[in-house]
């Protein structure tokens, strides 16, 4: 018995898949949250569970310009309270450096 195994095409109609994607600005229209949208997600953080974490992850995220990545992979190594900074691995080839309480 023999089966036909139908392939599917290789041209994705997914957007994520390289070559489909349109450039960001198709999709939104700026890269960056405004102070009133910082705003409110630190007030919907401080409903949470853990507001005080949360609350320091959205602060943290905002006025370091964290990705994900980078805010998630933070260890205490890298906090030196001595001298108020934080050491910063950035990804995706950035320049690591220390920063200080405003950024």
């Amino acid at each position: 018995m023999n089966t036909v195994i139908q392939l599917r095409p290789s041209q994705s109609e997914k957007p994520t898949v390289r070559g489909g994607r349109a450039k960001n600005a198709d999709y939104r229209q700026r890269e960056y949250l405004t102070e009133s949208e910082v705003d409110k997600l630190l007030a919907t953080a401080g409903d949470s569970r853990n507001p005080v974490r949360d609350r320091l992850l959205v602060l943290m995220a905002f006025r370091h310009a964290f990705r994900v990545s980078e805010l998630v992979s933070l260890r205490w190594e890298q906090i030196h309270l001595d001298t108020a900074t934080i050491h910063v691995k950035r990804a995706k080839n950035g320049t690591p450096g220390n920063h200080g309480p405003s950024g």
